[in-house]
């Protein structure tokens, strides 16, 4: 007996608020695949303090993924990362240090470029998503988008730190 299986289609999402967390979450994920991936393929002379810095931001990443993707789905739409074409842009936008550098130390350094522009980029759809969540009187969003403001903020500041 052969059982027809039915495909859900994703609901559009008609909340303006849960649109704007969609790109947090893409963006926040192209940032974390990014991170892990340098963690991975850090080299040079300050290889262990990268290596660490990576993974705990990294590993702050991956919580915040599931906050971001928790709340699109407290506000009853899902949570759909690679929806479209926003991933491969996001991660589109910085230079792979991995195949254009040959000095350890240049692709250390490209690698923490990349996570401040990364970071920024993150703050940017944070910063959307907040007013949208504002004009909606949605205080749990504006919470949880200051948060992750705040989080990203302390990560470029850390980043930038190392290459000044």
């Amino acid at each position: 007996m052969t059982t027809a299986v039915t495909l859900h289609q994703p609901k559009q999402s008609n909340n303006p608020v849960a649109k704007t967390l969609q790109d947090v979450l893409a963006s926040t994920y192209g940032l974390y695949l990014a991170t892990h991936n340098y963690h991975w393929n850090v080299e040079g002379e300050n290889f262990v303090s990268l290596h660490k810095l990576f993974d705990e931001q990294y590993n702050e990443l991956f919580q915040a993924i599931d906050g971001i993707a928790e709340r699109i789905r407290a506000l009853d739409d899902y949570a759909l990362p690679f929806e479209g074409d926003n991933l491969l842009k996001i991660l589109k936008t910085t230079s792979n240090s991995l195949n254009k550098e040959t000095d350890a130390n240049v692709r250390a350094y490209r690698m923490v470029h990349n996570l401040m522009t990364l970071n920024e980029a993150v703050v940017k759809s944070c910063q959307l998503a907040k007013q949208a969540s504002v004009k909606a009187h949605d205080d749990e969003t504006e919470n949880v988008m200051v948060e992750r403001i705040s989080a990203h903020q302390k990560a470029m500041w850390m980043l930038r730190s190392i290459v000044k």
